[in-house]
C-alpha cells in the first residue's frame, strides 16, 4: 500500500535514525530521575532519553582552516607491460588510465610523498557541525540532518551542487580515499556525512568538511544504518541543493559533475549494475537505453551513487523513499528505491529527450549513467570495458567483490592505481623488491583454434574433459611457479610483485558453473587477484606483496629502471655462485637450485629489483624440512576458492555431495600432500567440493 499511495507534503519533523538495542547517551541531563519512581515518570524519562540520544552529540572545534592537497598539473598515464600471446590471453592492463592530479602521481621521493600526504586538520561552523550550534541569524537547518545548514551548503557547492558519501568510523578509511580522490582533480564541493562523532573527527583531521548524521549505536544493523544515507540526500535536496551521493568505495578517476551537468532536464541519473550492454538498446545521447529502467528485463539501479536534482518532485520522492524504507528494516534501501522507481507509477520516455524515462508518477526524469564511465567493479576490474575499449572511465565502485570484503576490494584499487593512503614506506618495501616473468601458461591456450573451440563448445572435446577441471588445471599450473617464486621472496626477505593470472571461468557467489546468468565471461581472461588469492589471508599469515602494477606506479616506477634491477635466470648445470657480487646485475642459477645456493648468491644484493626470468620448478625448496612444511602450510592457507558448480555437475559428473558447490585452489595440487582442510591425497589433486 505505501507504493500506490500519493505522494504527499512530508510532515516537517525530524526522523531520527533507527536504533537496535535500548539505552540513551550518557552525557548531561535534559532528563535527570529523581527519587519518585513511578510508571509514568519512567516512561517520561525513556521519552527523554530517545529525545537527546538523537539530538545532542559531541562538539566539534571551533576553528576553520580549509586546504585543499596541492594538485599536480601533469597528467600520468600507464601502461603494463605484460609479455604473452596476446592474440589469445589478453595482457593485464593497468586500470587507471589518468590520474591527473593525484596526491601520489609526483612521489619521486619519499620527503615529497610525505609533503604531498601532508593534510591541514579543519574546525569551527564552517568545517561542519553536529546539530546542536546556535544558526545564525538568516541560517536555516535541515529538518532530516540538523547538523546541515544552508549556510555550509552554500560554503562549499558549486554551481548549487555537493558531492557527498555517509560512513561511521570504521568505513572512514574508504570515505577518506574517495574524498582524495576528488580532492586529487581539484573538486573542492564534497563533505562526508559522518555517522558518529569519531567519523566527523576523522574528517576534519584530514581537512575534509563533515556533519553529523547522528549517533549510529553499537549493534545497528546494516540496514538499519544505511537509513542514514537516506537522510543525507534528503537533507541536501530540502535546502535546495543538488547532490551526487556515492557509496565510501566509489572512487573517481576524474570530475564527475561536468558530466552530469550535460544533463539539467535530469531529475535522477543513477548508476546500474549492468554486465553487458546488449546490441537491441544502444545508448542514447550519452546515457543508457531507458529500456533498461522500464522494459521487461531492467537492469538494476544501484543507489551506491546518484544524482538527485533539488526540485519540489524530486524532495517528494525522497522523502517517500524514507518513509517506506523506514517502515520496513528488513529489505535494503536499494530495494525500496528501485519500487519507487518501477512499481509506484509507470515510466515513460521523456518527450524530446530520449535517454530520460519520467517516472514517480511522471513528475522525475531518471536516467541510467553510463556502464563503461561510471563503473560497477565488474566492469572495471573483471571484464575491463573501458580499458578495451579505450574509453576514459569518470568513476569505479568496488562492487561484485566475491566472497572476500574489504581487503578484496582494496587490492583491487591498489592495482588500479587508485588506492590515495599508502604512505612512502610502502612504495620502498625494506629488504627490497622481488619481480617474476608472465608465468608459463599450457600449450593449448596459445593456440587460438583451441580458445576458439573451448568458447564455442565450452569443454575442451579433444580432451573430454569437464570446463571446471580444464579451468583448475590452467590455475594449478600458475599456482605451482607462483610457490616457487614465494619461496624464493621468503629466503631472500624481499617483497614479491604478484603475477597475473590466467583463467577459463568466472567466479561468483552462486552455482552458475562459473558464468552470471545471460552473461559469460569467456575464457582464458586476466583476472583479478582476488579470485585466486584471499586477501586477508596473506595478511594474516604475513605474507607481504605488491599488485602486479606495482612497479608502473608513479611513486616507484622512476626508482626501477634496469639499472636497478637483478636478473637471475635458472640454467641446467649452471655453476651456483659462492657469494653475492654487488657489481652484476645478471646472475645464472642451476635449475633446481638449494636454499643455500639462493642465499648466497641473491641474498644482500644491493638491486632495488631482483627478477626471476622463469619460476617452473627452479628450486628444490627449503633445506631445512621443518621450514619447508611451514612454508607449505602457511601458503596453502592463502588460495580462494571457486564458485560454484550446479548440483547436476557435483552429483553426475564429480559424485560429489550437494550443497556446498565451492571447490578451493591448492598450491600443492601437483603432488601428496595434507590439505588446508586435513584432506589427505595420496597421488595428484581431485576435485573435491567443500568444506
Amino acid at each position: 500500500a505505501a507504493f500506490r499511495r500519493a505522494p504527499t507534503a512530508r510532515r516537517l519533523v525530524a526522523m531520527p535514525p533507527p536504533h537496535r538495542g535500548g539505552g540513551g547517551s550518557s552525557q548531561g541531563g535534559l532528563c535527570t530521575q529523581s527519587g519518585i519512581r513511578n510508571v509514568l515518570l519512567g516512561l517520561f524519562v525513556v521519552y527523554c532519553v530517545l529525545l537527546y540520544t538523537h539530538n545532542t552529540q559531541q562538539e566539534a572545534p571551533r576553528r576553520h582552516i580549509y586546504r585543499t592537497p596541492r594538485l599536480l598539473a601533469q597528467q600520468q598515464s600507464m601502461r603494463a607491460t605484460t609479455a604473452g600471446p596476446s592474440a589469445v590471453v589478453p595482457a593485464a592492463q593497468p586500470q587507471s588510465q589518468v590520474h591527473a592530479g593525484s596526491v601520489s602521481a609526483a612521489c619521486t621521493a619519499s620527503s615529497e610523498l610525505a609533503t604531498l600526504a601532508r593534510v591541514t586538520p579543519i574546525s569551527g561552523r564552517d568545517a561542519g557541525g553536529t546539530g546542536d550550534e546556535p544558526l545564525a541569524a538568516g541560517d536555516r537547518a535541515s529538518v532530516h540532518v540538523p547538523a546541515l545548514t544552508v549556510s555550509f551548503c552554500e560554503k562549499y557547492a558549486v554551481n548549487r551542487a555537493l558531492i557527498t558519501t555517509a560512513s561511521d568510523q570504521k568505513y572512514m578509511i574508504w570515505a577518506r580515499n574517495w574524498a582524495k580522490s576528488l580532492q586529487a582533480h581539484g573538486v573542492r564541493n564534497l563533505f562526508i556525512g559522518a555517522m558518529d562523532a569519531e567519523a566527523q573527527k576523522l574528517s576534519h583531521a584530514e581537512g575534509i568538511p563533515s556533519v553529523l548524521l547522528g549517533r549510529m549505536r553499537a549493534g545497528t544493523t546494516w540496514h538499519s544504518a544505511n537509513r542514514y544515507k537516506i537522510r543525507l540526500v534528503q537533507g541536501v535536496v530540502e535546502l535546495g541543493f543538488d547532490v551526487l551521493f556515492t557509496d565510501a568505495d566509489v572512487t573517481f578517476i576524474r570530475d564527475p559533475m561536468p558530466f552530469i551537468l550535460q544533463y539539467p532536464e535530469a531529475g535522477v541519473l543513477i548508476s546500474t549494475d549492468l554486465l553487458i550492454r546488449e546490441k537491441p538498446y544502444p545508448m542514447q545521447n550519452g546515457l543508457e537505453n531507458t529500456y533498461e529502467i522500464h522494459g521487461k528485463y531492467r537492469a538494476d539501479l544501484n543507489v551506491g551513487l546518484m544524482f538527485v536534482r533539488a526540485t519540489s518532485a524530486t524532495t517528494r520522492m525522497m522523502n517517500h523513499w524514507a518513509d517506506v524504507a523506514n517502515a520496513d528494516m528488513s529489505k535494503s534501501m536499494q530495494t525500496f528505491f528501485v519500487k519507487l522507481v518501477r512499481e509506484y507509477a509507470s515510466c515513460e520516455p521523456l518527450p524530446g529527450h530520449p535517454e530520460l524515462s519520467n517516472c514517480y508518477n511522471g513528475t522525475v526524469p531518471v536516467g541510467l549513467l553510463p556502464m563503461d564511465k561510471f563503473c560497477g567493479g565488474y566492469i572495471y576490474f573483471v571484464e575491463r570495458l573501458p580499458q578495451r575499449m579505450n574509453i576514459e572511465a569518470i568513476s569505479v565502485h568496488a562492487t561484485y567483490q566475491v566472497h572476500q570484503g574489504l581487503d578484496g576490494k582494496r587490492e583491487r584499487l591498489r592495482h588500479a592505481h587508485l588506492w590515495f593512503l599508502d604512505d612512502a614506506d610502502y612504495f620502498a618495501p625494506k629488504g627490497g623488491i622481488l619481480t617474476m616473468a608472465p608465468m608459463e601458461l599450457p600449450h593449448w591456450v596459445t593456440d587460438p583454434a583451441a580458445v576458439r573451440r573451448y568458447q564455442e563448445g565450452g569443454d575442451l572435446k579433444d580432451d573430454h574433459r569437464n570446463r571446471t577441471l580444464v579451468h583448475f588445471d590452467l590455475v594449478h599450473y600458475q599456482l605451482r611457479q607462483l610457490r616457487n617464486a614465494m619461496a624464493v621472496a621468503q629466503m631472500l626477505g624481499r617483497t614479491l610483485v604478484m603475477p597475473d593470472f590466467t583463467v577459463l571461468i568466472d567466479n561468483t557467489w552462486y552455482p552458475m558453473n562459473g558464468a552470471w546468468p545471460g552473461f559469460r565471461k569467456l575464457g582464458p581472461f586476466v583476472a583479478p587477484l582476488d579470485h585466486i588469492l584471499h586477501m586477508t589471508q596473506l595478511k594474516n599469515n604475513n605474507i607481504d606483496y605488491r599488485s602486479s602494477t606495482f612497479l608502473e606506479h608513479p611513486c616507484v616506477k622512476p626508482t626501477v629502471g634496469p639499472a636497478a634491477t637483478a636478473r637471475v635466470s635458472f640454467v641446467d648445470g649452471a655453476a651456483a655462485p659462492n657469494a653475492v657480487d654487488p657489481t652484476s646485475n645478471k646472475i645464472a642459477l642451476p635449475k633446481g637450485a638449494t636454499e643455500a645456493q639462493v642465499v648466497a648468491a641473491l641474498k644482500g644484493h644491493p638491486a632495488k629489483v631482483v627478477h626471476l626470468e622463469s619460476t617452473m620448478d627452479v628450486i628444490k625448496g627449503f633445506d631445512d624440512p621443518s621450514a619447508q612444511a611451514n612454508f607449505a602450510s602457511k601458503i596453502n592457507r592463502t588460495p580462494m576458492l571457486w564458485c560454484c558448480i550446479t548440483k547436476n555437475v557435483a552429483n553426475d559428473i564429480f559424485k560429489q555431495p550437494f550443497p556446498p558447490g565451492h571447490i578451493y585452489y591448492d598450491f600443492w595440487y601437483d603432488q601428496p600432500h595434507t590439505d588446508r582442510f586435513q584432506r589427505r591425497y595420496t597421488d595428484k589433486w581431485e576435485l573435491r567440493v567443500g568444506p
